[in-house]
């Protein structure tokens, strides 16, 4: 009699955890979901206006204007671009819930020549350095090319804007057991109490600074790892830099 008790307590509690788990899953993928609902309907609402918005822009700049005129203008214009890339990024940052991934063994050497070369031209001409190394054990990786391509170019992104003129931001990529791509600079660095939101959409560090952005970038990078299965992590100490490295693990094959 103890032991049928001890098993049906067993069984129940087995049970309860079960449906526990499945309980959560089903509210997470529900969320995932309306989250997913949103940002399209949030694409769809803003995204004609912004259109209108800019031609009307565009149109009224051919007009007489006075300096004061055409410097508000100037901003409106600005602050709708700014919007724009922001409904584009949200958009992306959806998409990515959904879209299967394009898994293809990539040579990482010219991966990493790719990309030095895209970002070469917008380093120099912000007056930053920009250096890569490649320690590979193997020739090529399997991942989504175009995709971590995106996650790169949104760290270096960062690294460029919180650093100052004549700082060097370096991009190294190593594979052994697993592909780690770490981007590192000499910037303002992230306050401690700020690195736990850094990953959240529309989160800025900085926000006081005047420092274009949208608060995506770091979101749609770990948004992009996690569809690999991988992670990222990040050290900084303010007012000396920050590093920020991609985790992915290691393929079946490549």
């Amino acid at each position: 009699g103890i032991a049928l008790i001890a098993a049906i307590h067993t069984i129940v509690r087995v049970s309860i955890t079960q449906l526990r788990q499945r309980t959560i899953q089903g509210l997470r993928r529900e969320t995932l979901a309306e989250h997913r609902r949103f940002l399209s309907r949030l694409d769809h609402e803003l995204k004609n206006p912004l259109t209108a918005l800019r031609a009307g822009l565009t149109t009224l700049k051919l007009t007489p204007l006075d300096e004061q005129q055409l410097q508000l203008v100037n901003t409106l214009e600005t602050e709708t671009l700014r919007l724009t890339r922001l409904i584009t990024d949200l958009r992306k940052l959806a998409d990515l819930e959904t879209q299967p991934l394009n898994l293809q063994p990539v040579d990482l050497a010219k991966f990493v020549s790719t990309v030095l070369q895209i970002e070469r031209d917008r380093f120099e001409a912000a007056q930053r350095t920009l250096s890569t190394t490649l320690h590979a054990t193997q020739p090529s990786w399997l991942f989504d090319e175009d995709l971590l391509a995106l996650a790169i170019h949104n760290l270096l992104d960062n690294a460029l804007k919180y650093s100052r003129p004549g700082g060097a931001i370096r991009l190294e990529v190593v594979t052994g057991q697993e592909l780690t791509v770490q981007v590192s600079d000499q910037g303002i660095g992230i306050p401690e109490n700020a690195l736990p939101q850094i990953w959240e959409e529309l989160y800025r560090a900085h926000p006081d600074e005047m420092i274009p952005g949208s608060g995506i970038g770091l979101a749609l990078v770990k948004a992009i790892v996690e569809r690999h299965e991988g992670f990222v992590d990040v050290v900084s100490t303010p007012g000396q830099g920050t590093s920020i490295t991609i985790h992915l693990p290691a393929p079946s094959h490549s």
